[in-house]
């Protein structure tokens, strides 16, 4: 596998806009969790993390190219190659988040409309992103099951930093003059965080079945010559790996539900079960970034 690179940046990528989606649709009630210096040093600070993590898969990217000053021939096609149309939205996205971070940074008011914009326009990205691989001859990516799994790593992602972003600042926070209440997160909240991911995990495991009766049907109905030659054999070379990805997934979301329902129980309300779901959110990670491996692999 020689793709680590972009391997790196598509990862990245979709933490980045994962990790923004979430920080979106919380920020509202963040506002009222938290004071207003904390709740503006927080998303400043969210705002940086989002920042650095698209700067640092954008550096991946880069390295791909072998000589970086070609970056700027990448957009030359933007009206007919996807992958011009993705460095471009790329571009467009990151600037949106450095103008949202800059009116944080200069008003000390997070502006809905900026940031639900810039989130609007990375969705965009991700599916740019995924045409890419979608539109090759290449038999394994041209499928929709590409796009089920570009979107469904971002929820999972975005989902599982974003807890573990609060759960960091809970303790350190206070060193950055963030000042995240001791108590547990919002029991509400982090049910909402595992449907997230438990809807992700699901819609991707649901698709497979899909995914791999097209990969035996390209046996049949394969008219020109593609890679891989035989995508179904491929497909279950690495049989071994992709089991081991989707149990890790599984076992990271149930770990998540079980932290949960375990602080359900009378005996354990005044206990927290956060540790258990931070674990879960860790492994969540890991699994999708060997996820993302299997993918590049099955060519």
């Amino acid at each position: 596998m020689n793709e680590w690179s972009l391997l790196i940046f598509t990862f990245m990528m979709n933490a980045t806009i994962g990790l923004a989606l979430t920080t979106g649709l919380f920020a509202r009630r963040l506002s009222h969790y938290l004071n207003a210096e904390s709740y503006y040093r927080f998303m400043l600070l969210a705002l940086f993390v989002i920042c650095g993590l698209a700067g640092l898969g954008s550096i991946a990217s880069i390295t791909h190219l072998g000589v970086p000053l070609n970056a700027p021939n990448a957009i030359r096609n933007v009206f007919s190659a996807w992958l011009s149309r993705e460095v471009a939205v790329t571009a467009i996205f990151v600037g949106g988040l450095g103008v949202t971070f800059l009116w944080l940074w200069r008003t000390r008011k997070l502006s809905m409309l900026l940031l639900s914009t810039s989130i609007l326009i990375g969705l965009f990205d991700i599916y740019c992103m995924a045409s890419i691989y979608r539109h090759t001859s290449i038999l394994t990516w041209m499928d929709p099951n590409t796009y089920v799994m570009f979107f469904g790593a971002m929820l999972t992602l975005g989902a599982a930093i974003f807890f573990l972003l609060i759960k960091v600042l809970q303790r350190i926070g206070n060193k950055l003059g963030i000042e995240i209440p001791p108590a547990s997160f919002p029991m509400r909240w982090k049910w909402q965080l595992w449907g997230i991911m438990a809807f992700s995990l699901i819609g991707r495991l649901l698709y497979q079945p899909f995914y791999e009766q097209y990969l035996t049907s390209t046996l049949y109905s394969q008219k020109s010559v593609t890679f891989p030659l035989s995508p179904i054999q491929v497909y279950y070379s690495i049989g071994s790996l992709r089991t081991t990805c989707w149990i890790l997934a599984t076992f990271a979301v149930l770990a998540c539900g079980y932290s949960l329902v375990k602080f359900l129980a009378p005996k354990n309300q005044d206990k927290s079960t956060e540790s258990i779901f931070a674990l879960g959110c860790v492994i969540a990670i890991i699994s999708d970034f060997m996820l993302r491996y299997v993918f590049y692999s099955i060519h």
